[in-house]
């Protein structure tokens, strides 16, 4: 029983959340590249991303203390109930391009299944501003995520709080550019010990 407890806390402990969330923004992004089908054919790509997204926020609000059984009661897959409540919870307001992503692709996102997107006949998935969307909570939420892993599942081996938080930056970079990868600690050192004797040397030609 111990186990099963245990397992169940990793897996829905708010660094997984965001993982989990990544993975499915990622795979969203790649599928509709890489195959060229209609939106009246098929809309997976929808369904991953709300799916990205749903996890995002819920990885938020598991690291601002909310329980799974409160998300399962009170939020569900909804996705605008998922955002209000991290907004009320300190989740700073999105830009209005991911906000009005997130608005068109809710209504279809509900708790049995994901119900048919109306587009227009022959369009394709454009699927950017819900990975955006998707991305930009992921950026925002990471400090959070990764205080709370380093506070109460962080091992010996594991990262440092800085380095883990610019993995995962790093990582999301390569999804979307709507992210600005950080420099890690030891990036930023060297750069600060390279640029020490450029300037040495500056104040050397201007004597």
């Amino acid at each position: 029983m111990t186990a099963i407890i245990s397992d169940e806390a990793r897996r829905t402990a708010p660094l997984a959340l965001w993982r989990y969330a990544h993975e499915y923004l990622r795979a969203a992004r790649s599928l509709s590249r890489e195959i060229s089908v209609r939106c009246s054919e098929s809309q997976v790509p929808y369904h991953i991303a709300a799916q990205g997204i749903e996890f995002a926020l819920k990885a938020y609000l598991r690291a601002r203390g909310v329980t799974m059984a409160e998300l399962r009661d009170d939020v569900g897959h909804s996705l605008l109930a998922a955002l209000t409540r991290s907004e009320a919870l300190g989740l700073p307001a999105m830009p209005r391009r991911c906000r009005a992503a997130i608005a068109d692709v809710a209504p279809c996102h509900q708790n049995e299944q994901f119900v048919y997107m109306v587009t227009p006949l022959k369009a394709f998935p454009d699927i950017d501003p819900l990975v955006d969307a998707g991305a930009w909570i992921l950026d925002r939420i990471a400090p959070d995520v990764v205080e709370q892993f380093v506070q109460h599942r962080a091992g010996d081996a594991s990262p440092a709080a800085p380095e883990l938080l610019q993995r995962l930056r790093a990582d999301l970079s390569a999804t979307s550019d709507i992210v600005n990868p950080q420099p890690s600690a030891a990036g930023v050192a060297a750069r600060d010990r390279g640029a020490a004797p450029q300037g040495a040397a500056g104040r050397s030609r201007r004597r």
